[in-house]
């Protein structure tokens, strides 16, 4: 089980279903550390996470953990710095070999969507079809499943 975000707090609904979800397995809960510019271009430190940055991550994990185990479930976590957030999902649900990820809904605009990509999406094409995506969203009614 993986709760996946792309660094915002969790939801609610997703950390419940996740939770359902899980049963007894432990949920892995991963957030995303955002590094700025492009792959084709040089490193450059102003473009990494700030202490600060890493720091607000890392509370937004241990938020969740709390939430999880609060629920009955059984959690641990991690943050990652990275440029994309779908392959460092698909990795991490690799990893772990799960059966479930799921995400809050990406309430992002358009072009947002178009030069960040949609990570369930392509979590959706690149992960067997025995792992299933659930997309969560905020307000009643919008929760979504994968294959």
């Amino acid at each position: 089980m993986l709760l996946a975000s792309p660094g915002k707090p969790f939801s609610n609904a997703a950390v419940e279903t996740a939770v359902e979800l899980a049963g007894p397995v432990s949920i892995r809960v991963l957030s995303v550390a955002r590094i700025y510019g492009t792959a084709l271009g040089l490193q450059h430190p102003g473009l990494l996470p700030s202490k600060q940055e890493l720091a607000a991550q890392e509370e937004i994990v241990a938020d969740a953990i709390k939430r999880i185990e609060k629920a009955g479930g059984k959690a641990k976590g991690e943050v990652v710095a990275t440029r994309n957030n779908a392959k460092t999902f698909l990795r991490a649900a690799e990893r772990y070999s799960v059966r479930h990820v799921v995400l809050d809904r990406n309430e992002a605009g358009r072009l947002r969507r178009l030069l960040e990509g949609d990570a369930a999406s392509s979590l959706r094409r690149q992960l067997t079809a025995d792992v299933s995506v659930r997309v969560v969203g905020s307000g009643p009614g919008r929760v979504g499943s994968g294959p």
